[in-house]
């Protein structure tokens, strides 16, 4: 490791002290190059000093300044400096406009050195070579929950996860005779067929492909819970003839055919399917914990996705995040790694007040495991539903795909042929296994 700022300046004074000692020893005897190597000395010593002070400065590209309060990612940047000297240059655009700035930057050399990276992304930009792996560079990863990699490489560490619980409207519930929030299949299944009969919709699955999200967050959202994956245990995309995917369909297909989905399934988005909810429009969605605020008016929970009949294991919480990576361009690669493992755990690795000072603000939860965010201002829902977040795991096997949006597009057109009885469940699923398959190729 190297010596601390403090202890390094402390040398040079010291070293400068001897010096200047050593010649006064010598009395009159001191000439006026003496005089000259003294003043050489300090000066040298003065301008080391002045630049360790310096330090370097790094660029972060990222859209969370224009999402966050005035100033406090500038705050964050600001503390950072303090602690080691190095300035952050924050480049803020759009969440929109940040993959094209990333991209153009790496094609003319622009490119910053710490980026905010989301899933969809990060397979391109591996492919791309633009990341940097972080285990080689000084990223302390032992602080994150959750490190995203692809061919077994650490590209990007998440520093906030934005989890999505399923929300219940409880007066909904009460005026149908649904004495408490459905915990499996069944119960969710018998708790929406009461909804249906006193008049209300019961559950939204937003199956819109504008942004094609509802695959991910609300079909694999449910599956996730359940340990049911799109994975095998080796990491491989598995689809076809897999019977517990295809159980998770036939759920949604009773729901389907027996009328309980809000209207519009096919055309619904995520913005709209929140919305609806919050005014009251439904009984059961899944959104984002973020957008807990929105539903300040309702009485309402935020619970775990109701599991498949007889499974007991944790359940999976589907999430996304503001994650970091650091370019391979970057020169500063040891100042980069250190603002990550700032985010995460200060400056000595022990403080996670940054991380969690950001997870408060936004409604999300750290990944960094040293963090302790003060949720007292939030919702009582949200504190909640923290407690069950913290007793299961986060998974999203979209993040690392080759052309995930594309892929999450196309399966969701097969997912409304299936639930309208335009194609059979097998078909489907061996459909989505030639997508994954052919991804990125």
């Amino acid at each position: 490791m190297k010596l601390s700022k403090i202890v390094k300046r402390g040398i040079v004074a010291m070293l400068a002290g001897t010096m200047l000692m050593s010649l006064a020893g010598c009395g009159n005897s001191g000439t006026a190059n003496s005089d000259k190597s003294t003043e050489a000395t300090q000066e040298e010593s003065s301008a080391g000093e002045s630049k360790k002070t310096e330090g370097v400065t790094i660029k972060f590209q990222q859209w969370w300044g224009g999402e966050l309060p005035d100033g406090y990612l500038q705050k964050i940047c600001d503390d950072y400096e303090a602690a080691t000297g190095n300035k952050v240059e924050l480049l803020t655009a759009p969440w929109a406009d940040t993959k094209t700035a990333i991209t153009a930057g790496a094609t003319n050399g622009t490119i910053a050195d710490v980026l905010s990276i989301d899933g969809a992304w990060l397979a391109e930009f591996a492919d791309m070579g633009i990341l940097t792996d972080l285990s080689t560079v000084g990223v302390k990863l032992d602080l994150a929950s959750d490190v995203w990699k692809v061919k077994d490489t650490d590209y990007v560490v998440p520093i906030l996860n934005f989890a999505y619980p399923m929300y219940a409207n409880m007066d909904i519930l009460e005026k149908s005779g649904v004495e408490k929030i459905p915990t499996t299949w069944t119960e969710l299944e018998q708790a929406c067929e009461k909804i249906k009969a006193a008049g209300y919709s019961a559950f939204a699955l937003n199956l819109g492909t504008t942004n094609a999200n509802g695959i991910q967050n609300v079909f694999m959202g449910t599956g996730w819970a359940s340990g049911i994956t799109l994975k095998d245990k080796d990491g491989k995309y598995v689809t076809k003839d897999n019977k517990e995917l295809a159980s998770l369909a036939e759920m949604y297909k009773k729901l389907y055919d027996s009328g309980v989905l809000y209207p519009g399934m096919s055309t619904l988005e995520e913005a709209e399917m929140t919305s609806n909810f919050a005014a009251g429009n439904c009984a059961f969605t899944v959104a984002s914990a973020a957008t807990m605020s929105q539903f300040e008016k309702l009485n309402f929970k935020a619970a775990t996705i109701p599991v498949k009949d007889g499974y007991t294991d944790k359940s999976g919480i589907c999430y996304a995040s503001w994650a970091v990576g650091i370019s391979e361009s970057c020169k500063n690669k040891e100042a980069a790694a250190e603002f990550i493992n700032f985010l995460l755990g200060g400056k000595d690795g022990k403080d996670g007040s940054a991380s969690a000072g950001l997870a408060s603000t936004m409604s999300a939860f750290p990944n960094s495991k040293v963090a302790t965010p003060d949720y007292s201002s939030a919702p009582k829902q949200f504190q909640e539903y923290y407690e069950e977040y913290k007793k299961n795991y986060v998974i999203n096997e979209f993040i690392g795909l080759a052309n995930a949006s594309d892929v999450m597009t196309s399966m969701t057109n097969d997912l409304v042929m299936y639930l309208e009885g335009d194609m059979e469940v097998n078909k489907m699923l061996e459909n989505w296994q030639n997508y994954l398959d052919n991804a990125g190729k």
